[in-house]
């Protein structure tokens, strides 16, 4: 069960990433001091019980498919240890991206008291240039946190787990005891070793009972809806009569997400190199007919959003943008450069939240200071703006708002010149693996652009949405997926897109706002699961409300 939320969270992640264009894991609390006793991955150190195999020793494989093409496996082992139990999960993807080919994998492992207590745990991820090892530990203070991500090493202590959080054996064993007394419905507070440190609820509710073929044989189950923070839509579960998954769906834009358990034989041939990759970048794509013109010199525009297949998330009304539900469940988008939208109330009562250096936005890396001191050198040196000055730091200089707008425009600007290779084969990488790297797409872009606004104490996020192209991976006239950043100024939220030309505008109307995020998680940042049920399944038109 857990699992399946697992690999539905990175099946989100791994197809917005491969959907996003290069065209134009941790909770959500800082870091407060250096660990002394680093936690360990024990898998090869002996902690083993003696006694071989428990009762509750199992290995199961998957194959996971998307609208029925194959797109990768997963197999996931439970085993007793000395003191509880361990669960380790690995999964494998392959993607097309255009003409690249997007490879993701991911093993992750958590142990458990017998009470199902979580001990320790942890993750690692490879593939299109993303490597990630993070191992975690619970102790008297709190929770023992070490990230490995590219050179970088990175230590902290976060908050306790909270209490009657289920790790994965001990949920198995709660959902087989509802399953056994009859229960229709029920709810369980959960930690999945995929999404950090993060305990989350979730509700399953029977449908009704059904028997499936695995490899062969029939399996009686019981179809459950699943719902959650990280799964808003729900899908489909099949459960044995053990409490656990046999097959696990969701309907997306793209087609319908499955998981299914077969033989390791059948699970390994799903990732075969002869097979072609399912494509999912061109395939999001939102063609518009007649297509938008202008749109870089435009003020303000506006376009109807519909769902083909109702219903989708409501737009934000943030930024630039302004949203109006219409009565058939369409929605006017407005976007408007010069009247900006109130930010929402839960936007500015989580300031501090923009600010904090997380794994991805990780502005307290040298690399990223250096960056962002390189920027505002160059800004004073800048005649036009006459920054031989003193900087205005003193809120009530009617100055002040202008010098914090053009110091967000100036890391923006520095931003697209530092990205030097432009590619569509990278994955999420951090801030200070891109400052290092100079490379990356839209996703790099937004990150790093994050970080310098919030190295000098400017609020950022990153939003996720639709950028229109005129003409990009050999299709004309759509909107494709895209990453950019925003920035609160004055208390509203600025957007600035660091993959347009430096010596350009900073934002265009050309962008359609879907999700906002403060990245403390890629993975588990609940906004890629909103997101998924809009691919494929948006369609675009220009309104006939004034567009100047």
């Amino acid at each position: 069960m857990l699992k399946f939320v697992a690999q539905f969270s990175l099946v989100c992640l791994a197809i917005f990433s491969a959907s996003l264009c290069a065209a134009s894991q941790a909770p959500t609390v800082p870091a407060s001091q250096s660990v002394t006793a680093a936690p360990t991955d024990p898998a090869n150190s002996g902690a083993s019980a003696a006694n071989g195999v428990g009762s509750n020793d199992q290995s199961h494989w998957y194959i996971i498919t998307l609208n029925n093409t194959q797109t990768g496996w997963s197999r996931t082992r439970n085993k007793s240890i000395t003191n509880g139990f361990r669960t380790e999960t690995e999964t494998r993807l392959r993607m097309a991206r255009e003409k690249n080919i997007m490879s993701m994998i991911t093993t992750d492992w958590i142990e458990e008291d017998p009470e199902g207590r979580p001990l320790r745990g942890g993750q690692t991820q490879s593939g299109s240039g993303l490597s990630v090892r993070v191992a975690w530990e619970c102790a008297a203070d709190g929770v023992h946190e070490r990230r490995t991500q590219g050179a970088s090493m990175k230590e902290r202590v976060l908050p306790a787990i909270v209490t009657g959080a289920l790790a994965p054996v001990a949920a198995r064993r709660a959902v087989q005891a509802a399953i056994a007394k009859g229960k229709t419905e029920f709810s369980l507070l959960i930690l999945d070793p995929s999404q950090g440190i993060v305990a989350v609820e979730n509700h399953w509710q029977k449908i009704d009972a059904d028997t499936l073929a695995i490899s062969g044989n029939p399996v009686a189950c019981t179809r459950w809806k699943l719902t959650g923070p990280l799964i808003p839509n729900g899908n489909e579960e099949w459960i044995d009569s053990n409490g656990e998954v046999v097959q696990s769906q969701t309907p997306t834009g793209l087609g319908v997400l499955k998981n299914s358990r077969c033989d390791e034989d059948s699970a390994l041939a799903a990732l075969d190199v002869a097979k072609p990759p399912v494509e999912v970048m061109v395939a999001s794509f939102v063609k518009v007919d007649p297509p938008l013109t202008d749109v870089s010199h435009k003020r303000s525009i506006a376009l109807l959003v519909k769902a083909k297949k109702p219903p989708i998330m409501a737009p934000p009304q943030e930024g630039a943008q302004r949203v109006v539900r219409n009565a058939d469940g369409s929605f006017l988008v407005t976007i408007d450069l010069d009247t900006p939208a109130d930010p929402s109330l839960a936007s500015v009562a989580t300031d501090n939240l923009f600010l904090e250096s997380s794994p991805m936005i990780d502005w307290k890396d040298p690399a990223v200071i250096a960056l962002k001191e390189s920027a505002l050198a160059n800004m004073r040196r800048d005649v036009k703006y006459n920054y031989n000055a003193p900087p205005i730091n003193d809120p009530s200089d009617p100055n002040f708002l202008l010098h914090i707008l053009i110091k967000a425009k100036t890391f923006r600007s520095a931003v697209a010149d530092h990205i030097a290779n432009k590619n569509l084969g990278s994955a999420f990488a951090s801030a200070s693996e891109t400052a290092q790297t100079k490379s990356g797409d839209c996703t790099e872009y937004a990150v790093l652009l994050a970080a310098l606004l919030r190295a000098d104490g400017i609020p950022s996020r990153v939003a996720a949405g639709l950028v229109w192209a005129e003409y990009f991976a050999g299709e004309k006239n759509v909107f494709a997926w895209h990453l950019w950043t925003q920035a609160l100024i004055g208390g509203r939220w600025v957007d600035l897109d660091a993959t347009l030309p430096s010596n350009g505008e900073s934002f265009h109307v050309g962008h359609v706002l879907l999700a906002v995020t403060p990245l403390t998680d890629a993975a588990s940042d609940p906004a890629w699961a909103s997101l998924l049920s809009s691919m494929g399944n948006l369609s675009i038109e220009l309104s006939g409300a004034a567009n100047k």
